[in-house]
């Protein structure tokens, strides 16, 4: 009985927050989850746009120039797992940057929008490419 009366009060509070007051806690769980996830701060920027009762999150993430595509997804796979029982996020966008010809390039994006994130438990993350509502390959991911 205890557990329905906390999960009731964590509702009414979120459904008492701001817009900007829902921003920050969606910020403080991903970096939380992120933080984790990987030994190293690889993150680089959180973008939320409001959607509705909902956000749609970019999260921009720093790859080291020795990985590779089947790496990147696994990191991914990770990340994705924690954040598709986060409720206030509809989609999900991960952005992997790493350098190239010494520029910080845009190398891999994977996006999932609500009804994607349902599903997630059904996957692995060799599905991802296929299972994303957009992938994005940069050529010089192997």
């Amino acid at each position: 009985m205890k557990n329905s009366d906390e999960e009731e009060t964590i509702i009414e509070a979120k459904a008492s927050m701001t817009q900007e007051q829902l921003k920050t806690h969606t910020m403080l769980l991903l970096t939380e989850i992120v933080l984790k996830q990987f030994v190293e701060n690889i993150m680089l920027n959180i973008e939320i746009i409001p959607v509705d009762e909902k956000q749609n999150v970019i999260v921009s993430l720093r790859a080291s120039e020795f990985l590779n595509e089947n790496t990147l997804l696994k990191d991914s796979y990770n990340v994705l797992k924690e954040i598709q029982h986060m409720e206030e996020i509809n989609d999900i966008t991960l952005k992997w940057f790493m350098p190239v010809n010494n520029k910080n390039t845009e190398i891999l994006t994977v996006m999932f929008d609500d009804e994607a994130l349902v599903a997630f438990d059904e996957i692995s993350y060799k599905d991802i490419p296929q299972a994303s509502t957009q992938y994005i390959k940069h050529e010089h991911l192997d």
